[in-house]
């Protein structure tokens, strides 16, 4: 078959996903290591080289796909919460940390944006990117205003920037290495009645809404 070179929208896009797709699948299976161009043309229906036409590095690669996940957390959160149904704050809590829980590969590339991601990529990528992260704002203030009526946009702007913070700490808690936990329990001792990393997500995201009134429990 003669290679043919991407020049409709439809075919870039294609190519792009192939891509995605392909070092999703490393990244899942062996972490960030295994991101290479070398294995990722090796899963893709064109050669090495032609990569580099639509990605430099591989962190540009994950930050795309990072910016793809987050997408899809952003529909799937808004489904959770749908129009014309209000929640406690207890109700509210946990479904986003069960939310968090079934995301675990988008919070584990959003833990390394900063350390990882960012630091070997184009500008016009970080912007790219961070547009859509900054989708949070406007999906979380619409949400927060169905639930919490009586406050102000502020405090809804407030939540979602602490929540961004608190979203790139989760991982390593949902998902420690087993040398780390043997070390953690080691150092202090056996626990009784330890919460689990849900019951510690609800438990945080708790402290977060406290300024928060939800209408439901008036």
């Amino acid at each position: 078959m003669t290679f043919q070179r991407a020049r409709k929208k439809e075919q870039i896009a294609n190519r792009r996903n192939e891509i995605l797709t392909a070092a999703e699948r490393l990244f899942n299976e062996g972490g960030l290591e295994d991101v290479t161009f070398s294995r990722i043309a090796k899963d893709v229906s064109f050669t090495r080289q032609t990569i580099y036409t639509y990605y430099h590095t591989r962190e540009e690669v994950l930050l795309d796909l990072l910016a793809a996940r987050l997408k899809d957390f952003y529909v799937s959160i808004e489904k959770m919460f749908p129009e014309g149904k209000l929640f406690t704050r207890d109700e509210f809590c946990r479904r986003v940390a069960h939310h968090f829980i079934e995301h675990k590969m988008t919070l584990r590339l959003f833990s390394l944006r900063h350390t990882v991601l960012e630091e070997n990529v184009r500008y016009e990528n970080l912007v790219a990117f961070n547009r859509v992260m900054l989708h949070a704002f406007p999906i979380v203030k619409d949400l927060l205003r169905r639930q919490c009526v009586d406050d102000d946009d502020l405090l809804f702007d407030t939540f979602t920037f602490t929540m961004i913070s608190y979203f790139a700490s989760i991982y390593p808690i949902l998902e420690p290495h087993p040398n780390q936990l043997k070390a953690m329990f080691e150092a202090i001792g056996n626990v009784d009645n330890a919460p689990t990393a849900e019951e510690c997500l609800v438990l945080s995201i708790k402290l977060m809404t406290a300024g928060l009134k939800f209408k439901k429990e008036e």
